[in-house]
């Protein structure tokens, strides 16, 4: 069952409708408030990107090669592929003695670019370092070279750098790995599919750092502190998960996969979100996020939000900049 989260109007008539299925947790890993299905398993995308890297942090490989918290943050990351994004890649890639030829992401036009309408002037197209996803390779082939692995064969589903991602996310996301069919994401990785709510409670013991051991939470730790540090080398300048970020200083931790799923986790108060949009559509997220952070109360007076703020009701312009419409939210999350 999926429900309507927002409509799109052009003038008084809807145009548009977005269904969206969302579930939130508490401190104590229940669910309190949904919309649809909770229990809906759906492909994570690069919403998995914060947990993807821990293996490597529980090996030792980023300690062995003393990477960053900046370092650590471009790995959990979907970046904007701009010079700044790539000179951290490079420097994830020349720490573990790899290179921009080992990376397997494929090339596309830089999204900084793409959100400027903008063409590639330096071949920038081609650089697999500036693609949105080199960030998280960098990580896994320094867990390949940690572990001693054949690096050309660091996506395999079969390599022991993808196994222990998947057994992790198995074990923290308390879903058995059997039904966590394998599937290609758009950077060639292997990527699961995992219950809307388990992905809530995952990012909120992101946030708090919860684990079942010290070493996981140290872990944990570290990557929230990166994102919550570097927000910028997560997304980009401008872009809502940085903005979202920015918004819950050293409170929440984010992030969007492509087909419009994300993931969010609050500390303060201890708190898992995750919303799937069904038609994969991005443009409703910002008027869902905040509905909800208002209906949760984090959220009481938009306007001590500027960067929320335009998100609220955000206006459709057309190809004047003539607006002809506007997104608005339109749900009430259920209580368990």
């Amino acid at each position: 069952m999926v429900e309507i989260a927002a409509r799109v109007y052009r003038g008084e008539a809807v145009e548009a409708i977005h269904y969206a299925t969302i579930a939130v947790v508490d401190g104590r890993e229940e669910l309190t408030h949904y919309l649809g299905d909770p229990r809906l398993a759906v492909m994570t995308r690069s919403s998995i990107k914060p947990f993807q890297v821990l293996p490597m942090l529980l090996s030792g490989a980023a300690d062995k090669y003393r990477l960053s918290p900046k370092q650590l943050a471009v790995m959990c990351g979907s970046h904007d592929g701009t010079d700044e994004h790539r000179e951290v890649v490079l420097s994830n890639l020349a720490a573990a003695g790899n290179s921009p030829e080992d990376l397997k992401c494929g090339a596309h036009l830089p999204l900084y670019l793409k959100f400027a309408g903008l063409t590639a002037h330096n071949g920038e197209d081609k650089d697999p370092a500036r693609h949105n996803c080199s960030g998280k390779h960098s990580g896994f082939l320094a867990q390949a070279v940690y572990l001693g692995d054949d690096k050309a064969e660091y996506l395999n589903p079969a390599s022991r750098t993808q196994r222990r991602v998947k057994d992790l996310l198995s074990r923290f996301c308390d879903y058995p790995a059997d039904k966590m069919t394998v599937g290609v994401d758009g950077c060639s990785a292997p990527n699961f599919p995992l219950p809307i709510v388990n992905l809530a409670v995952a990012f909120m013991k992101l946030a708090n750092a919860r684990g079942q051991d010290d070493q996981l939470k140290s872990a944990l730790d570290r990557v929230r502190n990166a994102m919550m540090e570097y927000p910028e080398m997560v997304s980009g300048r401008k872009r809502l998960d940085a903005e979202m970020m920015h918004s819950f200083p050293g409170r929440l931790v984010c992030k969007v996969g492509a087909e419009a799923i994300q993931g969010i986790g609050l500390a303060d108060p201890p708190l898992g979100i995750a919303v799937k949009i069904h038609d994969g559509n991005w443009r409703a997220r910002g008027p869902i996020f905040v509905e909800i952070f208002k209906q949760l109360g984090l959220v009481q007076n938009i306007d001590d939000y500027p960067l929320l703020r335009q998100h609220e009701c955000p206006e459709v312009l057309n190809d004047r900049q003539i607006i002809t419409g506007k997104i608005v939210p339109e749900f009430e999350l259920k209580r368990v």
